[in-house]
């Protein structure tokens, strides 16, 4: 560790720290401009190692690793951290939510975005009061833009579901490492919502290619995964994917079949294989 550098509270062995800002960089070096990686949101416990020119070296919930800004990341002990990780947990699912105090003012950092997940105390009067790590009160959101994110290991979202949700991003332009309605990624958008139906996925095309079990690309129903020339997309049915597009500018529907007018030629000659995850 890096003494000479450690924000003034942090003990000599940091091990774990919560994301205070809503959405927070991983880069690939610890230094301003350095590639953006991935994103954690408001909330996401780390574990955090080496302090190098104001960034830790983080890994993730789902193992990811990166550096991100110190000034955003708040220790925790290891007792807290643990209670916390427990749950129950709400998830972001609309665009962007506001926060507020208890007066229905607004405070920092003002608005959360689809995907964080929140620890909720209690609800009143259509308001989430929400608790960090520590235990403290935080803030207060609209209840209704909160679902529950499902604890048991069974999976009971469909694939039709996935795809229902998937389209809420409709739209939503591409962002290398980005994971929200702000900006996403191919890989992002498809961990993203998967994770809103407590469905854990790896960030990285990667590795997500060997999630699930392997289909057929002519078996390919709704929700399955599509997997092509270091690219994802979520299935849809009838030959249709919905995924996250440098080339489309954006997220946006398109099909596999010629004739279709939303036809991607690149991308149905470069189809590689299917995985399906909802089993």
């Amino acid at each position: 560790m890096f003494d000479s550098d450690r924000p003034p509270g942090y003990p000599e062995t940091v091990n774990w720290a919560v994301v205070t800002t809503n959405i927070l960089d991983m880069l690939a070096e610890p230094r301003f401009g350095a590639e953006r990686v991935n994103q954690l949101l408001f909330g996401h416990l780390v574990r955090v190692g080496t302090l190098r020119k104001g960034y830790f070296r983080v890994t993730a919930r789902d193992g990811y690793v990166g550096w991100a800004d110190k000034r955003f990341l708040r220790h925790v002990s290891e007792k807290e951290a643990t209670r916390y990780s427990r749950g129950p947990f709400r998830v972001v699912v609309r665009g962007e939510v506001k926060v507020t105090d208890r007066h229905g003012r607004t405070v920092s950092p003002h608005r959360l975005y689809y995907g964080t997940r929140l620890r909720v105390a209690s609800v009143r009067e259509g308001r989430a009061k929400v608790l960090l790590p520590a235990g403290e009160q935080v803030f207060y959101v609209n209840a209704g833009a909160l679902q529950p994110i499902p604890k048991t290991k069974r999976l009971s979202v469909t694939g039709r579901e996935i795809v229902r949700e998937t389209r809420k991003f409709l739209g939503v332009p591409y962002l290398w490492g980005g994971v929200t309605t702000t900006g996403c990624d191919c890989s992002g958008l498809v961990q993203t919502v998967f994770g809103r139906f407590g469905v854990d996925l790896p960030r990285d095309t990667r590795d997500q290619i060997r999630a699930g079990v392997s289909v057929g690309t002519e078996e390919l129903v709704a929700g399955d995964l599509v997997f092509f020339d270091r690219h994802v997309a979520i299935a849809c049915g009838g030959g249709r994917i919905i995924h996250a597009s440098v080339g489309g500018g954006g997220v946006r529907l398109n099909s596999l079949w010629p004739g279709e007018p939303d036809y991607r030629k690149d991308l149905a000659e470069t189809l590689q294989t299917a995985r399906r995850v909802l089993v």
